[in-house]
């Protein structure tokens, strides 16, 4: 019996240690920078589009064009628009009731980013 009181607490602790490493591990797991995803030379226009939605204003030019990402404002809502859908009623009735969609992202840069692109529309330089 005495051995296995004395078995307790080793187990408790090896139980505790583990934990402890799996909690530091995680805070020390590195975030990767928003915009790590986009590489020079090979990102296309259409990829930053798909993640971050149309950017906020795009200056064209004979090289190309720069398209301007503004952090968004979490105080003002993100435009939305409403969907007729139909459900079934009582006495196979159909009802017709209007959803809201959301229009565009609720993601994007969380500092204001600048893309320049080539003719092409591969990603050519990111200026923060």
């Amino acid at each position: 019996m005495q051995m296995a009181r004395h078995n307790l607490p080793s187990r408790l602790y090896i139980l505790l240690i583990s934990w402890s490493v799996f909690v530091l591990l995680g805070a020390c797991a590195e975030v990767p920078a928003q915009k790590d995803w986009i590489k020079i030379g090979e990102t296309a226009r259409e990829e930053v589009v798909k993640r971050y939605g149309q950017p906020d204003l795009v200056m064209a030019s004979e090289e190309g064009e720069m398209a301007i990402y503004r952090p968004k404002d979490p105080k003002r809502p993100t435009s939305q628009a409403e969907i007729p859908t139909m459900q079934a009623g009582p006495f196979g009735t159909v009802t017709t009731r209007m959803e809201p969609v959301k229009i565009g992202t609720d993601y994007g840069p969380q500092q204001e980013l600048r893309i320049r692109y080539n003719a092409q529309g591969i990603v050519q330089e990111l200026i923060r």
